[in-house]
């Protein structure tokens, strides 16, 4: 079975709700995307303007004190940078160290853009060291001071880095509480959705079993799906009433044909005494009998099932023993199928007892087996047998006929619908009908499916019978 939560990914209110999450996702991404962009940009212009403030503190002093004056001032710089992040480096024409705290020129410094007229902007990596393995990344100047010395001075970009990774660390972090709050919040948002939708499908269920009088609940909060019920409910009062009108009308016509008809029967077969055996009017009174007698059995028929239709509170069940019944049908049946030698063959042997109406259920079995009858042709063959599941019990009558096309087989219980549309079998095409209104008063499911050849149909009843 489905579980509920792949019932709720499939419904279009979830589809709809992770549009929502994917669009509140990027919103998340272009946010942190601005932020970082304006935050690197930000700490990266700081580090370029300390730069050109420590140049120029050192050029001003190199203009007063020589390149002694540099040294002096390049070493107390170090010594107050309690961080570590600055860099400095003196050097001669030859790039000999004289003041600094890196080992050597960094030669392979690649250019970023000139600064001033003979310096650049560079960047290089520094190698790690033991209590810090990683490389160093370096943003600095280079500019010659005079002929004869070469001034670097820079910022490594470790607290740079540190603040990149902390961005880079909480947008995943919010990304994925975003999506994880946002599918929550699509869960809860479709279960509440689907709860209203299931209140308008469990009515609508309901009403197509036969129910006519239920209504769609709605709350008192005037939303959408209240004015959605509403609208229903006056349209199922609309439906009801035009169904309750034709019904009525069919079952007045129904009602009053009947009576005429039975009387004229009464009165052809009083004339029909009368009349000598070998007078040719006597076969065609016979004749017209047996047709009323047909329309008769037409009219009851529709009674009947409407009766069944609205007494769908049919509670009159006791316990009734479906062997017995089968039994029964089938030894009714056994002379006129020998005539037509049709077999019948019965493996209901064992009592399978259960609650339901024994009149109707004899008639339900008897009209499956008066079509199986009529549709089987000579030679053919008719089983009736049965089945136990775990929470039902199932009866199967199965013939080797012509069947019914898959196409039409949720038509057969219609009223008056009949395969051969020219009408020539015998037959008023309400035997099936009266079989699906017994069926919904039982709760009985009804299935149809293809015996090779030939139509086998399945009534499961929805309890286990007890022998």
């Amino acid at each position: 079975m489905e579980s509920k939560l792949a019932r709720i990914v499939k419904t279009f209110t979830f589809r709809l709700a992770l549009v929502y999450v994917g669009l509140f996702s990027l919103s998340v991404i272009l946010l942190f995307t601005f932020i970082y962009t304006f935050e690197m940009n930000y700490l990266q212009q700081q580090i370029s303007d300390s730069i050109r403030m420590q140049y120029s503190y050192l050029l001003d002093e190199y203009k007063q004190s020589g390149s002694s004056g540099v040294e002096i001032r390049i070493k107390e710089l170090i010594a107050d940078d309690s961080e570590g992040n600055e860099i400095y480096m003196l050097v001669n024409t030859k790039y000999e160290k004289l003041a600094g705290n890196l080992t050597q020129w960094p030669a392979s410094a690649v250019k970023e853009s000139v600064f001033e007229k003979e310096g650049n902007w560079v960047h290089f990596e520094l190698e790690g060291t033991r209590t810090n393995p990683k490389n160093v990344k370096v943003r600095a100047i280079m500019i010659p001071l005079s002929k004869w010395r070469y001034l670097l001075v820079g910022q490594n970009l470790q607290s740079n880095q540190r603040i990149e990774q902390t961005i880079v660390q909480t947008f995943w972090a919010s990304l994925l509480l975003t999506l994880f709050m946002a599918f929550i919040g699509a869960i809860i948002m479709t279960r509440s959705v689907m709860r209203r939708i299931n209140v308008i499908n469990r009515s609508a269920y309901t009403i197509i079993h036969g129910n006519l009088s239920v209504r769609i609940p709605f709350t008192q909060g005037g939303d959408e799906f209240d004015e959605l019920s509403s609208n229903l409910n006056e349209m199922l009062d609309k439906i009801e009433s035009l169904l309750t009108s034709l019904g009525q009308f069919a079952n007045n016509i129904a009602h009053d044909l009947r009576s005429p008809l039975n009387r004229i029967i009464n009165r052809l077969d009083s004339g029909l005494r009368t009349i000598d055996d070998s007078n040719p009017a006597r076969k065609l009174l016979e004749k017209n009998i047996h047709d009323m007698q047909e329309l008769v059995s037409t009219f009851n028929s529709i009674l009947k099932i409407s009766e069944l239709e609205a007494n769908t509170e049919f509670r009159s069940f006791s316990t009734c023993d479906l062997h017995a019944i089968i039994t029964n049908l089938v030894e009714l049946y056994e002379p006129y199928a020998a005539e037509k030698d049709i077999s019948i063959t019965s493996s209901v042997t064992a009592p399978l007892v259960l609650f339901g109406e024994k009149n109707l259920l004899t008639q339900a079995f008897a009209n499956l087996m008066d079509n199986a009858m009529k549709f089987t042709g000579k030679g053919g063959h008719i089983t009736v047998s049965s089945e136990l599941g775990d929470n039902s019990t199932s009866i199967i009558i199965a013939d080797d006929g012509p069947g019914i096309p898959e196409e039409f087989r949720h038509k057969v219980f219609e009223k008056f619908f009949r395969l051969e549309q020219s009408r020539n079998t015998k037959g008023n095409g309400l035997g099936l009908s009266l079989v699906a209104a017994i069926a919904r008063i039982h709760n009985i499911t009804i299935r149809l499916s293809d015996n090779q050849p030939g139509l086998k149909i399945e009534l499961c009843f929805p309890q286990v019978a007890n022998a």
